[in-house]
């Protein structure tokens, strides 16, 4: 399935997990533990900034922090990232080499990982407002393939995901991707 193609979906999924939290909850943990609701949301806009540098100038760019991203209306400054990358992704030559941490790659791949990355922490920003959230069938199948072609031993290394954890046999599709991910469903 295409990056470019998801992008703008998984973006609008994340700006809509960030207006739905209230103010009060910027500073409660996530469901993430180790992030508060505001660094996460931090984090998740960097993927989003990052979609946008790809697709205008095809630079991965460098790691950002959370930090980096925090401001008094973190809806609103994703809404002007959502309207720069509807207004840069139509021009994108999708084939042009970009760098990535993974070398040298077309940009429809450079971008796989910031669109999963916000899809995940769409699901992740309800979770930690205790809501539940299903990410459409287009979304989960793009994560899905994405995750499924990671190998385990990159993908279980500090600072990715945790180990696997079990899902309810009732658990939807989401829900089980999300176990696999190391989130507690």
């Amino acid at each position: 399935m295409n990056a470019a193609a998801v992008a703008p979906r998984a973006l609008a999924l994340f700006v809509d997990a960030v207006e739905r939290t209230p103010p009060e909850a910027w500073d409660r943990t996530s469901n993430l533990g180790e992030w508060s609701v505001r660094e996460l949301v931090g984090h998740a806009t960097g993927s989003a900034d990052k979609l946008v540098r790809l697709s205008e100038r095809g630079e991965f760019g460098g790691f950002s922090e959370p930090a980096d991203y925090f401001c008094d209306d973190p809806a609103a400054r994703l809404r002007e990232i959502q309207q720069r990358l509807r207004e840069v992704l139509g021009a994108a030559d999708l084939e042009a080499p970009c760098s990535s941490p993974q070398g040298e790659v077309p940009l429809r791949r450079a971008m796989s990982f910031p669109v999963a990355d916000l899809a995940i922490h769409s699901w992740d920003l309800h979770r930690s407002r205790g809501a539940d959230a299903e990410l459409p069938e287009d979304v989960l199948v793009f994560c899905r393939e994405m995750v499924d072609a990671i190998p385990d031993e990159v993908m279980r290394r500090p600072g990715s995901f945790g180990p696997a954890r079990p899902a309810p046999e009732s658990a939807t599709p989401t829900a089980r991707l999300m176990a696999h991910l190391g989130r507690e469903v």
